[in-house]
């Protein structure tokens, strides 16, 4: 959450009441003994405290209150380049997709609630309101058939979505189910199968709505990322303890594994993304400090270092020309490289100092567009590094995005509790 939100301290000029509710001045009652008792008036009562505790704590509050200030004038300057602001959740959103088909949307917030809504108007359509947590995955299947939702303690759910009168949808669960603590949620790209990652490791994978159900065991140790092959048959897993697996998802086998006892592996970590090029089997893994770790079917071929930590990633489409991945980083940094030569080709500088990238996303062959923690969408040539444009309007961190290329639509969502509709400008590439 944000780290910026001022304390709340009290309003002394609002009267003695505040002042003595504070010090509760009635339920102390006065020692006859005591010689050295003195009068105090309520004014000299707050001078005395205003005074308490040195000078220490009026730094930390005038700290606090430039930070405000600066925090402040930075939102009164940002513009606002959204086509529409949906406004109806009362947290942070953490989740986003778009229907293939239907100008829909839907968010998933830490108001417990996930909200199905109209990407032309920003009417509510649906409200997903049985949810007992934050809910942090939001998704329609790849046909818009079917919308999964989940969250933080494990609570899923799969609805049914058919068409009303007037483009409304009508959402019917056909599915849920409990699991431990989830740590990640998406459909199979080309069938209605449903996979997710856990706390203690178990990777599910279930067909819905029957709701047949694969588990692939896990080792106790929280299962922080996973990504379809190219294929589509196999799953490649990165987990907390530093092991990375090749999953073949029919026989529910270990293809490919790379625990701490191997030379080129991870020991324990602390965040760990997976990617997998589309077109060969062909894989990587990166956590926090910046290393980064190849693989194929047959296992590790290579380490790389990155000068930055690392805490998004993401290969360039299949159709691009160039063999390039880009990873993000948390000190604003995004660096492209050509794994084909497994060398650096340019770094992309946000405008912004210190902007971390909290998400990367290609929007087509060869731009990259980055999602910030200060609420930037920044797009960059990958060739070149140099910046294409900008989308602001968004306070705080950007946690998620989607992009529909065929009507060059962005949704976006974000700590300040609200969704985004962007038009993108044209791409040029």
């Amino acid at each position: 959450m944000r780290d910026n939100t001022p304390p709340h301290r009290p309003d002394f000029e609002d009267g003695e009441d505040e002042l003595l509710e504070m010090i509760d001045l009635e339920g102390q009652p006065l020692d006859e003994d005591d010689d050295d008792l003195e009068e105090v008036t309520l004014e000299q009562l707050e001078a005395r405290l205003a005074g308490a505790g040195g000078g220490g704590d009026d730094d930390d509050d005038e700290e606090e209150d430039e930070e405000e200030l600066r925090d402040r004038e930075r939102i009164a300057n940002i513009r606002d380049d959204a086509e529409i602001t949906f406004r109806r959740h009362k947290a942070p959103v953490f989740a986003c997709s778009l229907h293939p088909s239907h100008d829909w949307a839907v968010t998933g917030s830490e108001d417990d609630s996930a909200l199905v809504w109209d990407t032309a108007t920003g009417e509510v359509l649906f409200e997903i309101t049985e949810h007992k947590d934050t809910v942090t995955e939001t998704h329609f299947s790849h046909d818009g058939l079917y919308l999964a939702t989940g969250d933080l303690s494990g609570e899923l759910f799969a609805f049914k979505v058919s068409e009303q009168r007037e483009e409304r949808p009508i959402l019917a669960k056909v599915w849920e189910y409990s699991m431990s603590d989830m740590s990640w949620l998406f459909w199979h790209r080309a069938a209605n199968v449903l996979l997710a990652g856990s706390d203690s490791g178990e990777v599910f994978v279930w067909r819905i709505p029957s709701g047949d159900c694969k588990i692939l065991p896990g080792q106790s140790s929280r299962c922080e990322s996973g990504e379809l092959s190219g294929d589509g048959k196999k799953l490649f897993t990165a987990y907390m303890n530093g092991s990375v697996k090749l999953w073949d998802l029919k026989s529910c086998q270990v293809l490919m594994e790379v625990n701490d006892q191997h030379p080129m592996g991870f020991g324990e970590i602390t965040h760990a993304v997976v990617a997998c090029e589309r077109e060969s089997p062909f894989y990587i893994c990166a956590e926090a400090s910046g290393k980064m770790l190849f693989c194929t079917n047959n296992g590790p071929v290579s380490t790389i270092q990155s000068e930055h930590g690392i805490e998004c990633l993401a290969f360039a489409p299949p159709a691009s020309d160039l063999k390039l991945f880009a990873c993000g980083s948390l000190d604003g940094r995004i660096s492209i490289w050509d794994y084909g030569k497994s060398s650096l080709r340019t770094i992309c500088e946000n405008p912004v100092p210190n902007d971390g990238v909290i998400r990367i996303k290609w929007l087509s062959d060869h731009t990259i567009l980055a999602a910030t923690s200060q609420g930037n969408l920044n797009a960059f040539d990958a060739r070149t590094g140099s910046l294409k444009f900008t989308l602001t309007g968004h306070f705080y961190h950007i946690y998620e995005f989607v992009y529909k290329a065929h009507e060059n639509l962005l949704l976006t969502v974000s700590e300040d509790n609200t969704a985004k509709i962007f038009k993108v400008p044209p791409l040029g590439d």
